[in-house]
């Protein structure tokens, strides 16, 4: 008899650990999204010089250079730093009579120029852009800094649960279930689905048909999503 008693001891307790590994669930996803405006600006900057001789073409183009460098920084313009980046040249050939024929050497010269995305600062460095006596073009992305980028995440995420939160609870006053706890979390990555359009621009020795875009200075948002994915533990209420 006490062995009956202990065999379906057992079976009932096995009984209940299945049913409670087999408690109803709820999945529910929140989401997030931020309109964040960038706060720092990259111009790439391509300084290219031409010349019959290799040298010739080596020196003018350092010259060039080295003359943009310094008219950036007389013009003290805040945040800004400059990075060099590298430097090729090529020797150029035309076309005549079917042959090619050699037509000197080009240098091109790369420099990254990084600063705050103020409209002031921006502006600044353009001006200074369009004054200068070399030949150049420019090519300039927006984007969020690794500060920047951190906050907003912390952000997203707790829009994210507060999102899956108000959703579990709506539905589940809706099936007349009670949340119990949470079972398991996944958080997502935070994506960017467009940014700012990039600006290009080329400036020759004769720039008098240059104008600046106020698009450029300023940028629409870039938009951020996250989203997170919370399992609950639900109970009759």
């Amino acid at each position: 008899m006490k062995k009956l008693i202990l065999l379906v001891l057992i079976v009932t307790a096995g009984i209940c650990v299945k049913a409670q590994n087999t408690s109803p669930t709820l999945d529910v996803r929140g989401e997030s999204k931020i309109f964040q405006e960038p706060d720092i600006v990259e111009i790439s900057v391509n300084i290219s010089t031409k010349a019959s001789e290799y040298e010739a073409c080596l020196d003018k183009n350092f010259s060039d250079v080295d003359r943009l460098k310094k008219s950036l920084k007389l013009a003290k313009i805040e945040s800004l730093k400059i990075f060099d980046v590298g430097q090729r040249i090529n020797e150029e050939k035309t076309y005549s009579s079917g042959r090619q024929i050699p037509d000197g050497y080009r240098a091109n010269y790369s420099i990254k120029l990084k600063l705050e995305a103020k409209p002031k600062n921006i502006h600044s460095c353009l001006e200074v852009l369009k004054s200068s006596d070399v030949e150049l073009n420019y090519n300039a992305n927006y984007g969020l800094s690794p500060e920047l980028i951190k906050s907003t995440e912390a952000q997203l995420i707790e829009m994210a649960v507060n999102d899956a939160k108000t959703k579990a609870k709506v539905l589940a006053e809706s099936a007349e279930v009670q949340l119990k706890s949470i079972q398991n979390i996944n958080y997502g990555t935070v994506k960017s689905i467009y940014g700012p359009k990039q600006h290009m621009a080329e400036m020759r020795i004769s720039k008098a048909e240059y104008s600046g875009s106020q698009s450029f200075t300023n940028p629409d948002p870039i938009v951020l999503t996250d989203y997170v994915e919370i399992t609950y533990l639900l109970a009759d209420k």
